[in-house]
């Protein structure tokens, strides 16, 4: 398939990427699209950061995208601009999803590396020492791999060669999905263009789109446990995009970098618990072992992310609190009062 053409839209005087909100969208667009097309020409083994940014990309624009939507009011965008946007959305999931695949791969082989394969100077914790240790004794011949160590050496292996094929599907339909993002932003665009007075309107701060965003999330999952934790730090993530959108605002850098820190933790946790699902789809009985240590990790993290989510929790009531305008008594009340 050819290359599909780079999209330059026309630049005029009254040109609406004037306006903050959709030059904000182009730039994480074209940032997106830089990321895929690094996919792109490293097919056979797409680099690990290149996909990551993929699928961060596709969701920095799904924020924006839902973002704009949302501000432009009871009216909405109008039948064709939504339409657009729908399509748009359409064509950004089917990409983040083959791109995620690909990613929670990665990860997962990382934290495998870091934590059970580790290099001697580098181990992190006693077990991960131990692991270093046989490593450089069988090397030498005078004992024998662990069976931990041989379990997590064929886990990883395991997540290799799943990660191959999934690069590989990903990278088949790259082209496609290149020219299909590039046609649903250009509709997108000439269609919103037509829409400039809901663009005009006041312009709210991304630090209180952003905290609206969680403090909604928090409404909606008031009490979290392990069913529903990993959706609270999908939804998490919007807030988070939403305030990265203004990095000249320090208080929308302050937030962002506060709500990554929730995601990380319960990131982290997540990110146990497949491993260790992994694990016993891969290894079964043969990975007693590992799985045990996967499953005390898993429950680890998950204590650390239940405090670290509740503590930031309290902190973004508090922030919230602190913006809303302080009531002010009349001057009638105050007559009254004093009388």
């Amino acid at each position: 398939m050819t290359e599909p053409a780079e999209y330059q839209p026309e630049q005029t005087a009254r040109s609406a990427d004037t306006l903050p909100v959709l030059a904000h969208l182009r730039a994480v667009a074209a940032e997106m699209r830089d990321r895929l097309d690094a996919c792109r020409k490293n097919r056979n083994a797409p680099k690990v950061e290149a996909v990551h940014h993929l699928r961060t990309g596709t969701r920095r624009v799904e924020a924006t995208l839902e973002t704009l939507a949302r501000e432009a009011g009871a009216r909405g965008l109008g039948k064709a601009t939504e339409d657009a946007r729908q399509r748009w959305l359409r064509q950004l999931k089917k990409v983040r999803r083959a791109a995620g695949t690909v990613r929670d791969l990665d990860v997962h082989s990382e934290l495998l590396a870091d934590n059970f394969l580790p290099a001697e100077d580098t181990a992190p914790d006693k077990v991960a020492a131990e692991l270093a240790e046989a490593i450089a004794d069988a090397a030498t011949g005078s004992v024998e791999i662990t069976p931990l160590m041989e379990q997590a050496r064929s886990l990883d292996q395991w997540l290799k060669d799943r990660r191959s094929a999934a690069a590989e599907a990903l990278c088949s339909t790259l082209d496609d999905h290149a020219q299909r993002l590039l046609d649903a932003e250009r509709q997108f665009m000439t269609a919103i263009a037509k829409r400039r007075s809901i663009l005009r309107r006041a312009h709210r701060p991304a630090v209180r789109l952003a905290l609206e965003d969680y403090l909604r999330l928090m409404d909606a999952m008031p009490l979290l446990d392990r069913e529903n934790l990993h959706d609270f730090r999908k939804g998490a993530k919007k807030a988070r995009y939403v305030a990265e959108s203004d990095d000249n605002d320090q208080s929308a850098v302050a937030m962002a970098k506060a709500v990554k820190r929730v995601q990380d933790t319960i990131g982290e946790w997540h990110d146990w618990v497949v491993v260790a699902e992994e694990a016993r789809e891969a290894l079964g009985k043969n990975g007693a072992l590992l799985q045990a240590e996967l499953e005390a990790r898993a429950q680890q993290a998950y204590e650390r992310a239940l405090r670290i989510t509740a503590t930031m929790g309290r902190r973004f009531v508090g922030e919230w609190r602190a913006l809303q305008p302080r009531r002010t008594r009349s001057p009638r009340a105050t007559a009254k009062k004093s009388s």
